[in-house]
């Protein structure tokens, strides 16, 4: 029974702020649907970070031994181990996108929406390959500046406890919750963009139900390790404002470099200059993404605060130039 009134207070004061985030961004555009991105940001967080928990359980079940993303990447060393994550990261891509797919009814626009999906994966798999080609060449620079580090991770049975495999972790960590993120609000949203302003709009109400369960998670581990203390309030403060404005930035990125690609080329072909413009946008957002988790890793408190600036700057920018228009 304690632990029932536990959940049931954790879940209320993690709600709080997302609500006050909620109301500042209503106050822009109150959209009705609005509400619903909430709750298309919820499942995002489950279709990303749930295979990532249990991702152990996923491959003794489907006997898939390249759904290891994270094993994949702590063994590039050359080009065949760089060719064996590119296949492992693309399988657990397609998962989520498969899954994310099935979860919503789309009997009227069926086909508009497979259409947009297909081309979606294509892209998503060129931005890998190029991606792990680039995690190749970092493996050798990142040689020359590699150290340990005390805050390591310990992930299943994969200890990363250097600089270079921090950044390879939680490099995979923010490409699988952005790409979640784009996928759940693309099918929610994708045929009834028509203009910046409201997809990034869109996005935000995403990011802040995925960083309501993200929040919660990350309370109740502390909690349940180290009990009721300052330290556990201080960690609420943080994920409710810092932690909240990262999922919001990197998500308007990429919400605001993809309706750009979709209102110019209208999908009409796998264009280089749409690729060069949505891909863009979600290698921006991955690297911020990764960046403030390793800075925070490292000790480097101080990047909450840029991002914030960073975030308020960006944000108010985005909706000045849609409304000059």
């Amino acid at each position: 029974m304690k632990d029932i009134f536990f959940y049931i207070v954790l879940a209320l004061i993690s709600f709080f702020p997302i609500v006050i985030w909620a109301y500042i961004f209503s106050y822009i555009d109150d959209n009705p649907l609005n509400k619903k991105r909430f709750f298309v940001g919820v499942l995002g967080w489950a279709l990303s970070v749930v295979p990532i928990l249990h991702m152990e359980k996923i491959i003794n079940f489907l006997k898939v031994e390249y759904l290891n993303t994270f094993y994949f990447a702590s063994q590039i060393k050359d080009f065949f181990t760089s060719i064996q994550f590119w296949i492992s990261l693309a399988l657990f891509l397609l998962i989520i996108i498969l899954f994310s797919f099935l979860l919503w009814n789309f009997f009227m626009r069926f086909k508009e929406i497979l259409k947009i999906y297909v081309k979606n994966i294509l892209v998503f798999l060129v931005f890998i390959a190029w991606i792990s080609v680039l995690i190749f060449w970092m493996n050798y620079i990142l040689d020359i500046v590699n150290f340990d580090i005390k805050q390591w991770i310990n992930f299943w049975n994969i200890i990363f406890n250097s600089f270079k495999l921090i950044i390879f972790y939680y490099f995979i960590v923010a490409f699988i919750e952005e790409a979640s993120k784009h996928f759940n609000f693309l099918q929610s949203s994708v045929l009834e963009i028509d203009s910046i302003k409201n997809w990034v709009l869109y996005a935000i109400f995403v990011a802040l139900g995925f960083a309501l369960i993200e929040n919660m998670l990350y309370l109740y581990n502390y909690y349940t390790q180290v009990g009721l203390n300052w330290e556990l309030l201080k960690l609420y403060f943080m994920r409710s404002t810092f932690a909240v404005i990262v999922h919001v930035l990197s998500s308007s990125i990429v919400a605001y470099y993809f309706s750009k690609a979709f209102l110019e080329y209208k999908w009409k072909d796998l264009s280089l200059p749409y690729l060069k413009v949505f891909l863009f946008g979600l290698f921006v957002s991955i690297i911020l993404h990764m960046t403030f988790d390793v800075a925070l890793t490292l000790g480097f408190w101080a990047v909450m605060f840029i991002y914030f600036i960073w975030w308020y700057l960006y944000v108010s920018w985005i909706f000045y130039n849609d409304d000059e228009k």
